[in-house]
């Protein structure tokens, strides 16, 4: 086996950063793609690209102290924002079979170093003749130094290659030892060849200046505030995980975990700072000094005037602020960079048109059983189902609604609520993402216009499929306010919707993003945006410890422009009588059904199959345990409940919509609340018993049962059960149906 030094990372330039480092935590692109801010960023090279509007690239970079100091002499307009300082481990390499074995043996070697590659190469050389004479004479050699040996460096397309240059010499054997001020790992020396000095190793002190244009800070200082203060939670996050930041500092080096205390030191997660400290600023006024005084650094000018310190204090005031959120080491997803690719959108196969609801009951239990298999091992590694959404729209199951007159298959709430529970008691996380789909494929069919009607629901049954870009984060405590706008243009036939959206289940998947938001007379609109318009970010930062494959992330809209005809008057829908709220949550209860009743199952095959009897139970076999059977009863019984409340509210809302009145419709949302409520206590307590009736054995990783309690833990949050005991209670306490708003 065999390795090359070409392939090895670049010893004098590669070190492990704050800006890679924070990136690879996964908070800052999500946070930057969030607000919108478009950065790119080459991995391991310490520098994000912000684009501007006008495609300009403006530069964030953490680079050697020396190369700073050259770009300030030659009078770049730059300013300083932060210091990051990091020990290396510098020793004497030699062959493995050489006889060269402890410092006293390099007297009279041929000791290769670099030739002058740059103005300060000749400050190394003089710490290399330094560092060598202090250790000889520690050891008492008497037999003199060793020759130097200055090596001729070609610059490569990537820059000067000093190390390899030092590697490449000493495995020619066109000298006895190199000097590194850098290390290899273990396997690395072990491949080539080659081992270090016994008893010769020195510590270097690298002095790293993270830097921007003026321009750049004079034009996104917001941006680059934000971006400082993530290097500055980064960085703090490494201080307290040692052995993941050094995993991932070895990860974007290439080399072996087991190599960073080698190749830099065992403190090297304390040294991802970017503070300005007094002795940082200390080194790097005196190492500017050092520069001078050797001829290295031409003509003088002042640090303390390309230094930002209202930088520095604004970002500190933010990550102190709280606004920002910590890094945790969440897996980053492949889309918190980029988006899915268009072939995903344009390449799905043709969808069928169902004829009626048998022929939708029959789909959804052929989708079911080619999607459960895989349930389990999408949940556990956060892999979207690209493929099975495809599928959902090739069987015809995103046109359950469109009504007849249209060409759909009109299905009743009572078959729609089967099918949810159908495909979700499969998987939970594929059961919801159509769930918006449909809630707005009603609204279309509540106050669509003819023409609307017509356009949209083609569009649905040829297998396009709508996200949602409805529920908003805030950092305020207060009240909830829509804050997405939707502005008609003054000249323009277009409008344009601006705002941040959170929680948009299956937007990442959609040809159509259908965006709340209001108007100029503060009037709630939905504007269906298309998926690709210019504008349009949507963003796979969903990180909710369940319904992980549902990509309920973020959609950023800024200056996205749509027709007039995309435009629905939402606030329309809640003028009069209405089972749209109704709809919508009876659909999210079906979600947890499905899901309760797999989590009992599960629990009653385990029981049978693995689980042991209580000791004194007396019982042969844990199924025969008739505490089990007892509790198994009670379960198998509140679930029952839990669905025929859900079957009468289902037909409550088919009754609304058949006959609309004030009273079906109080009806429609009194019987949804009820079957809300019971199903949330059921499905978490159904959930929650699988483990309790299982036992111990039951939650050992590998069967991945707690995704059941995940999913329904965090689903059922989606809408507050107790407050429907007060819908509830108003009605059987004073007669008053409960009526939804916005």
């Amino acid at each position: 086996m065999s390795i090359q030094i070409d392939a090895l990372p670049q010893p004098a330039t590669d070190i492990p950063n704050a800006i890679d480092l924070a990136y690879e935590l996964g908070e800052l692109p999500f946070d930057l793609r969030r607000r919108g801010i478009p950065v790119l960023r080459g991995a391991g090279s310490g520098r994000l690209r912000l684009m501007a509007e006008a495609a300009d690239e403006y530069d964030l970079r953490i680079e050697p102290a020396s190369v700073v100091l050259r770009r300030l002499a030659l009078k770049e307009e730059v300013r300083i924002i932060g210091l990051q300082h990091q020990d290396r481990r510098g020793v004497i390499l030699v062959h493995s079979d050489s006889v060269l074995r402890r410092a006293a043996d390099l007297s009279g070697a041929r000791l290769g170093i670099a030739g002058k590659i740059s103005p300060d190469d000749n400050l190394r050389k003089l710490d290399a003749a330094k560092i060598v004479a202090a250790a000889l004479h520690k050891v008492g050699a008497t037999g003199g130094q060793p020759k130097w040996v200055e090596l001729q460096v070609e610059q490569a397309a990537d820059g000067f290659q000093a190390g390899r240059r030092e590697l490449r010499a000493l495995l020619n054997k066109e000298v006895d030892a190199v000097y590194a001020d850098w290390a290899l790992s273990a396997e690395s020396g072990r491949l080539l060849g080659i081992r270090e000095l016994e008893g010769f190793s020195f510590q270097t002190s690298g002095l790293s200046v993270l830097t921007v244009s003026a321009e750049t800070l004079s034009e996104h200082s917001a941006e680059i505030e934000r971006l400082l203060a993530h290097l500055t939670l980064a960085a703090d996050w490494a201080t307290q995980n040692r052995t993941e930041a050094h995993r991932l500092a070895a990860k974007q080096l290439g080399v072996p975990e087991n190599a960073i205390p080698v190749i830099f030191s065992e403190h090297l997660h304390q040294q991802f700072g970017v503070s300005l400290t007094d002795d940082k600023w200390s080194r790097f006024v005196n190492f500017k000094k050092e520069m001078q005084a050797h001829g290295c650094l031409q003509g003088d000018f002042s640090l303390e005037e390309s230094l930002s310190l209202s930088t520095i204090q604004s970002a500190q005031l933010l990550v102190e602020s709280g606004e920002l959120e910590r890094p945790q080491r969440e897996s980053l997803s492949q889309f918190a960079e980029r988006d899915l690719p268009l072939s995903f959108f344009h390449e799905r196969p043709r969808a069928r048109v169902l004829l009626g609801d048998e022929d939708a009951l029959a789909a959804a239990r052929l989708f079911a059983e080619e999607i459960r298999s895989g349930a389990s091992d999408r949940d556990r590694g956060r892999k979207l189902p690209l493929n099975e959404i495809r599928r959902l729209a090739e069987l015809g199951l995103l046109g359950l609604v469109v009504p007849k007159a249209y060409g759909g298959p009109d299905v009743s709430t009572r078959t729609l609520v089967d099918i949810f529970k159908i495909i979700s008691h499969a998987d939970g996380s594929i059961g919801q993402i159509p769930q918006n789909h449909h809630f707005f494929v009603k609204t279309i069919e509540l106050i669509g216009s003819a023409e609307q009607k017509s356009f949209f629901f083609q569009e649905v049954l040829k297998g396009a499929q709508f996200g949602n870009g409805l529920a908003e984060r805030s950092s305020s405590k207060g009240a909830r306010k829509l804050t997405t706008t939707v502005r008609k243009l003054e000249g323009e036939e277009n409008y344009e919707v601006n705002g941040n959206k959170f929680y948009s289940t299956g937007a990442l998947y959609s040809h159509w993003i259908p965006v709340t938001a209001l108007n100029e007379e503060e009037q709630r609109m939905t504007a269906f945006v298309p998926r690709h318009a210019p504008g349009v970010t949507v963003l796979d930062d969903w990180s909710g410890i369940g319904q992980r494959t549902t990509a309920s992330g973020s959609v950023v809209l800024k200056n996205v422009k749509v027709p007039e005809n995309y435009l629905l008057p939402h606030f329309q829908i809640f003028e009069g009588p209405q089972y749209f709220s109704a709809f919508g949550q009876i659909m999210h209860a079906a979600i947890d059904i499905g899901i309760a009743r797999a989590a009992l199952e599960d629990a009653a095959s385990y029981v049978r199959d693995h689980s042991r009897p209580a000791y004194g139970s007396g019982a042969a076999r844990a199924s025969e345990e008739p505490d089990l059977i007892r509790r198994f009863g009670e379960l198998g019984i509140r679930l029952q409940a839990a669905e025929a409340l859900l079957d009468r509210a289902a037909d409550a809302i088919d009754q609304a919509r058949e006959d609309l009145n004030a009273e079906t419709a109080g009806k429609a949302a009194l019987t949804v609340d009820s079957a809300k409520w019971l199903v949330t206590e059921t499905a978490i307590e159904i959930t929650n018993a699988l483990f309790e009736v299982a036992g111990t054995s039951s939650m050992d990783r590998k069967h991945n049962y707690d995704r059941h309690w995940r999913n329904v833990r965090i689903h059922t949050l989606h809408d507050p059960a107790r407050l429907k005991l007060h819908h509830v209670g108003k009605w059987f306490l004073n007669g008053i149906y409960h009526e939804y708003k916005v």
